[in-house]
């Protein structure tokens, strides 16, 4: 059941606008771990100078809404340290990470608060035969089209309309296959076609987001949420509303999934300790707390500014349903990643029994691509999954191939056996067949 917290338009605006101003609270109050110069172990500069880049963005749509409240000290101390000239020196220094730097700059010019020598700095990079022939990931591509077009540069360093053909809007990632850092290629494409600002088309590429789009974030959004990724999620939540495709209950599963999780009812928590934390074993308590929860901050704040100022339009779309079901579905597309199949046929054989609520979230066609898959690990044999490994593994404690076999096999054939079949093919929106898979193996 959607918590009643969120069952009516008010209560969720409320709730947001409130999520927003602790969020802004809480940047300020950490505003000295953004500075980008001050000098510290590798791993917390890396941290600090990643961080200042990225709360750009932040302020970057912030000052575009101006009925939310804003992070106006660290805005403030953004605008000093960008300006100074040890931003600078760093930047001409730096050249490897120069979207620590770059971005900054693009933001600080289209508030008209850049001193020149910064601007001299970013065209000469921009210009630069080093950023124009490092081989990098086509969305890093885009994102160097975003950041001149924010800085407002009339000739881009690559021709727009390739770099849009080799991006994963055309070839959307997997929802059990991919990785989370396919997830977030898809996530930042979007975020550089819409200019962070729904129905936009910044770079006039005039992308078509349709019903594939929605599936992919969609499930996507479902499946990290049940992994307890926030961060990720928020992003896919994000995008579903840059490309008017958000629904309703996305809004509601997503602030149930937030006020679930919320550290002192003000942190909306990270995913876990990041590349290099162990790294900051001499660093302060709070520097830690922030290097892990930083980036779902902001992300968060991002989100609930965009869902609050389209909530209007977004809860016209009567769609409703258990939020359970979206729970189980994400859960299943979880664990089939993780390759849990026994898990993951016991969560199916659950859902088996929500055949209308599945209906009424629009998800069939997850159930569909859930079969597909589960589809693909029978053998001709008639064994399910690919096990050699834990197989192995067992004939290594004195069982015969064949008994080890058979001890993984036992109870994925149990459940497997259960389920419904056509039942389940039905609930996907396919004709059924005569007849169980299971009877035709």
């Amino acid at each position: 059941m959607t918590n009643a917290l969120f069952n009516t338009q008010t209560s969720s605006l409320d709730y947001l606008k409130q999520r927003i101003a602790n969020i802004d609270t809480w940047l300020d109050d950490n505003k000295e771990f953004y500075l980008p110069a001050v000098m510290d172990t590798p791993k917390a500069i890396e941290y600090r100078r990643k961080a200042f880049g990225e709360f750009c963005l932040y302020t970057y749509v912030a000052e575009q809404y101006d009925s939310f409240s804003r992070p106006t000290k660290l805005t403030q101390l953004f605008l000093k340290e960008v300006n100074s000239d040890a931003f600078l020196a760093l930047a001409k220094r730096n050249t490897t990470t120069y979207g620590y730097y770059t971005f900054p700059i693009a933001v600080a010019k289209k508030m008209e608060k850049c001193r020149p020598e910064l601007l001299s700095y970013f065209e000469s990079i921009f210009a630069s035969s080093h950023l124009q022939s490092m081989e990098i990931p086509p969305f890093r591509l885009l994102d160097n089209l975003f950041t001149s077009h924010v800085y407002g540069l009339q000739t881009t360093p690559y021709d727009i309309e390739e770099v849009y053909q080799l991006i994963n809007l055309h070839r959307l990632p997997d929802p059990i296959m991919a990785d989370y850092t396919q997830a977030y290629a898809l996530t930042h494409n979007i975020f550089y076609l819409t200019g962070l600002a729904p129905n936009k088309d910044v770079l006039g590429l005039n992308p078509d987001y349709g019903s594939q789009h929605l599936q992919a974030l969609e499930a996507l959004f479902l499946r990290f949420l049940a992994d307890n990724n926030l961060d990720l999620a928020l992003e896919l939540l994000l995008c579903l509303v840059l490309t008017n495709q958000c629904k309703r209950w996305h809004v509601q599963y997503a602030l149930e999934q937030v006020e679930k999780h919320l550290i002192n009812n003000v942190v909306v928590p990270g995913p876990g300790e990041p590349d290099g934390f162990s790294q900051l074993q001499d660093q302060s308590a709070n520097f830690k707390h922030w290097v892990k929860h930083y980036h779902t901050m902001m992300v968060a704040g991002i989100t609930f500014r965009l869902v609050a100022d389209n909530l209007n339009s977004i809860w016209q779309k009567q769609d409703t349903g258990d939020t359970f079901v979206a729970f189980g579905c994400g859960q299943l597309l979880r664990l089939l990643h993780d390759y849990n199949l026994p898990l993951a046929l016991t969560v199916l054989k659950t859902l088996e029994n929500y055949s209308a609520d599945i209906k009424s979230l629009q998800l069939n066609y997850l159930i569909d691509h859930v079969m597909h898959f589960i589809e693909q690990q029978v053998q001709d044999n008639g064994e399910i999954g690919y096990y050699y490994n834990e197989i192995y593994a067992l004939t290594t404690n004195g069982k015969s191939w064949e008994e080890a076999s058979k001890k993984i096999q036992m109870p994925l054939r149990k459940v497997y056996d259960s389920l419904n079949w056509n039942g389940l093919r039905m609930m996907a929106d396919k004709k059924p067949e005569l007849g169980s898979l299971c009877a035709e193996l």
